[in-house]
């Protein structure tokens, strides 16, 4: 579960780089390259609805540590969503010819120990009324 959480809290910190608007050098630019919706030209139509979308995918992640840290069964599932539907945005992102290799890195990781046996069996059982 560990590693869960470790992942949501690096997506957390790619996500505030990418609202912070930094740019691409040294290792915050590295930070920054790992968030899942790239850099649009300032001022525009595009540049807003992925502040809203990136602003919504922090409030997720956020709300997804606090659950596994609780062992709250929603929190499993609300972080099997968050990460697929964030592969499926940087799928299209790689399709498009912008890939976006570090919010990839960071969700199949996500995925894999999500679908573990050990974690699936720890967040068993357990409700948002426990």
């Amino acid at each position: 579960m560990l590693v869960v959480i470790l992942v949501n809290a690096l997506r957390c910190l790619t996500i505030v780089a990418a609202l912070a608007d930094v740019k691409s050098e040294g290792i915050l630019g590295w930070i920054r390259s790992g968030s899942p919706i790239p850099e649009f030209p300032p001022g525009s139509d595009a540049e807003v609805i992925a502040g809203i979308l990136l602003a919504g995918l922090l409030a997720t992640s956020l709300l997804v540590i606090l659950g596994l840290l609780l062992r709250r069964r929603w929190a499993w599932v609300l972080a099997i969503v968050t990460s697929g539907l964030i592969l499926a945005i940087d799928l299209g992102w790689w399709w498009s010819g912008d890939a976006r290799y570090g919010a990839m890195f960071l969700n199949v990781i996500a995925v894999f120990y999500l679908n573990q046996r050990d974690v699936r069996a720890s967040m068993r059982g357990r409700s948002s009324r426990s």
